[in-house]
């Protein structure tokens, strides 16, 4: 198995980047900015989705956590707020960064054995982190139609094809939706 890490870049490549600080290449992780409530439900969210590969319906989790029906929709709210989760039109839970309910051309398969549909290519990679295992990816490039697969074993990408394939930065801290990003 042939390896591509970051770590295997030299400085010089890292230059491309020059009109860019580090700061401004990175933001915080979503995890990093919700209360401990807020982390249950999203992760609750995400391990639901994922297993049942269905929408969640928000009255559903007034049970699941034994709650009032109003506390489990504040949270669910400053999740929304926050661009954590996506409700559809009728308030279902369609989309909890990076899981997706519904197909789309970004299927990332964990290292337990289950299967989840990734919102765009870059939550894609950062479901090695979301759910910190390996991965294996296989995804289309948005610009070519051209099939994209990788492996991220250990936090770092393996088996890349094609091996010209990248990634194109956008700054993210300007949109209110990601998806169409990548």
């Amino acid at each position: 198995m042939s390896g591509l890490s970051m770590n295997n870049l030299n400085k010089e490549n890292t230059s491309r980047f020059k009109y860019y600080s580090e700061e401004a290449l990175s933001i915080a992780s979503i995890s990093s900015k919700l209360t401990a409530n807020e982390r249950l439900v999203r992760n609750y969210i995400m391990e639901s989705i994922i297993n049942y590969a269905a929408l969640v319906n928000v009255a559903d989790l007034e049970q699941v956590f034994n709650t009032r029906l109003d506390d489990v929709l504040a949270i669910v709210d400053s999740l929304v707020d926050k661009r954590t989760v996506v409700r559809d039109e009728l308030g279902n839970i369609v989309f909890a960064y990076p899981v997706s309910a519904l197909p789309t051309a970004h299927q990332v398969n964990l290292q337990d054995g289950r299967h989840l549909y990734a919102m765009c290519a870059v939550d894609a990679l950062g479901v090695a982190f979301t759910f910190k295992q390996d991965i294996k990816i296989e995804s289309v490039c948005r610009h070519c139609n051209a099939p994209v697969a990788l492996q991220i074993i250990n936090g770092e990408i393996f088996d890349l094809h094609p091996t010209t394939a990248h990634v194109m930065h956008v700054d993210l801290k300007k949109l209110d939706n990601w998806a169409g990003s990548c």
